[in-house]
Order: structure tokens, then C-alpha cells, then sequence
């Protein structure tokens, strides 16, 4: 995180929010990574999630309950935040764990292994996120949102990949008579 960023005291999840990273400092609590720039600010990454469902007449409790009530994710589970906008987080790790960072489902191109517990998480702008957790990890969680979109948000689509630079053969063998 070596680039500028702005503090704000408030923020609102919307159609540009791409990342929540928890950020040791002694007052700025969440690095946010969106469209237009990237933010500090003192408030944690779960009290922004649920500022964001309760903009969407929700709390994140009751989202996370439905969420594991219709898919039984019940570790980390992928959270809906907008329903009309199809915005959904995804954790990288258990929301209790200080590791954590909320990826969101929109926004994600691909991810790239660095070894087996690192991973480089790319964007649709092709920004990228260096993320100690495996690249498996996060395709699991990706997959994971994708059945919550499916199931809340029907008119949405998603494109995503694990290996982005691997090209599956498509010739077909030959049979000899």
C-alpha cells in the first residue's frame, strides 16, 4: 500500500467498492481500495458492511442468517450487500480474523497463486491485491458468492477465473480404426 491514499470518515459501500483490508494503525482501522481512489478510515471493515446492508433495509446479521439459511455456508460466508445491485463480499478469511479482507464479487477478474498461501487477486481495471491466503481459497469463496448471486440477485452475471494463463487444449484426439 505504498500509493496515496485520502482519510474519510465515513464510507459507503457502493458499485465502485472493490476491497476492505483491515489496517493496523492506531486510528485507521480499514484500507478501502475503490474505483475512484483509496481511503483510510477509523471505522472496521464489519461496521461498513453493515452500514451498507442496513442502505439495502437489511443488518449484516440477517444477511449472513439468510445467506447460510438458502446455501449453508456457514464459514466464511459471502455477504449480500445491495440485492438490486448485485454487490456481494467476500471474505477472505473468517471475519474474525484480523487476515480478513472483503473482496467484492463485481470487481474480480482473476486470481494468480504466489505460492501455496499467497495470491494476487486482479481486477476488472487490472489494479491487483497481494493477499496472504491461497489462490484456491479464493476461488472457493468466489464460487461461493456466485450461488448467493444466483440466488439472490437472477438477473446477474459473473465471469471469473483461476488460472487465467492456462489454455486448455481443445483439439480432440484422434481414434484409428
Amino acid at each position: 500500500m505504498g500509493k496515496e491514499f485520502q482519510v474519510i470518515s465515513q464510507y459507503q459501500i457502493s458499485l465502485t467498492t472493490m476491497a476492505l483490508q483491515a489496517h493496523r494503525h492506531p486510528q485507521y482501522q480499514t484500507y478501502i481500495k475503490d474505483i475512484e481512489g483509496e481511503y483510510m478510515t477509523d471505522d472496521t471493515a464489519r461496521d461498513i458492511l453493515h452500514s451498507g446492508c442496513l442502505d439495502d433495509s437489511s443488518t449484516y446479521d440477517g444477511r449472513r442468517i439468510a445467506t447460510i439459511h438458502f446455501t449453508n455456508y456457514i464459514q466464511k460466508t459471502p455477504i449480500l450487500i445491495d440485492q438490486a445491485e448485485g454487490i456481494i463480499a467476500i471474505p477472505t478469511h473468517s471475519p474474525d480474523q484480523e487476515a480478513c479482507c472483503w473482496l467484492f464479487l463485481h470487481h474480480l477478474s482473476h486470481v494468480e497463486a504466489i505460492s501455496s498461501t499467497r495470491c494476487v487477486v486482479v481486477f476488472n481495471n487490472h489494479d491487483r491485491l497481494i493477499l496472504n491466503v491461497s489462490a484456491i481459497t479464493i476461488y472457493e469463496q468466489v464460487k461461493k458468492a456466485s450461488v448467493v448471486l444466483t440466488r439472490f440477485c437472477s438477473n446477474k452475471q459473473f465471469n471469473f477465473s483461476l488460472n487465467p494463463k492456462v489454455k486448455r487444449s481443445s483439439k480432440s484426439r484422434k481414434v484409428k480404426d
